[in-house]
């Protein structure tokens, strides 16, 4: 097998792996039972409607940094925010958004070649990573 071949066959391999992580993920947060959607374990802890938060904050910054030219972007560790607090129909909204987002990211990793895989990304620190 050529290296291409092999190239190609790691990002349908990693969008597949991808795709079964969010597909059990969105199977948890669609058994979250009504009015637990807010629950912590503790005040530092993240709900379940931060975590769907963080996961679309996740996605929204892969799809911008596939989408410019320039990559680079501010890592932001935690946030200052309040934990939101929403109810059922808005978690259930923002759910349909990841799995919705789930397919989008699929369809980029799967297209991304050689090049795109290896693309470097910079971050507000000048420290390097590969975009994937």
């Amino acid at each position: 097998m050529t290296e291409t071949k092999n190239s190609k066959e790691c990002t349908r391999r990693l969008a597949e792996f991808s795709s079964q992580v969010r597909k059990r993920t969105l199977k948890r947060l669609q058994e979250v039972p009504k009015g637990f959607m807010n629950w912590q374990l503790n005040n530092t802890a993240m709900s379940f409607a931060d975590i769907v938060q963080h996961l679309i904050n996740a996605d929204e910054l892969f799809f911008n940094i596939l989408a410019i030219n320039e990559k680079r972007f501010q890592w932001k560790l935690g946030t200052e925010e309040p934990h939101i607090q929403i109810d059922k129909s808005a978690f259930e909204t923002m759910v349909d958004k990841l799995e919705k987002f789930q397919t989008k990211r699929h369809r980029a990793i799967y297209i991304l070649d050689d090049s795109a895989m290896n693309e470097k990304v910079i971050d507000e620190n000048s420290k390097k990573s590969s975009i994937i």
